[in-house]
């Protein structure tokens, strides 16, 4: 795994627990020791705040939207094909901690 610095430095952003940034790494299929903690629980309050921010943004940029126009805007900017742009443009994936079954699948 490359150094987080190094991460910190192109997103931006210096984190304050690095042990929550290693975390948010850390994939479900890296576990080698039962019970290890992976980032499931990260991701889940993640999409939760990158929705409501996106919902936040939408709602000052877009004030007489309606909320189904609303939704159908944030959906497009919050998916996994979005999303999974932006990671490979940030090279998210140098410092992933993936399991070898994960590795291999790319």
């Amino acid at each position: 795994m490359s150094d987080l610095f190094e991460l910190e430095s192109i997103l931006e952003y210096t984190f304050q627990r690095q042990e929550l940034l290693q975390l948010a790494l850390t994939h479900r299929s890296s576990q080698l020791r039962p019970g290890e903690a992976h980032n499931e629980k990260l991701e889940f309050l993640g999409d939760a705040v990158l929705g409501l921010a996106m919902s936040d943004l939408l709602m000052q940029h877009f004030p007489e939207a309606s909320e189904g126009d609303l939704s159908k805007m944030r959906a497009s900017l919050v998916n996994a094909r979005v999303l999974a742009t932006k990671a490979v443009a940030l090279s998210l994936g140098q410092w992933l901690r993936l399991g070898s079954g994960e590795e291999r699948s790319g």
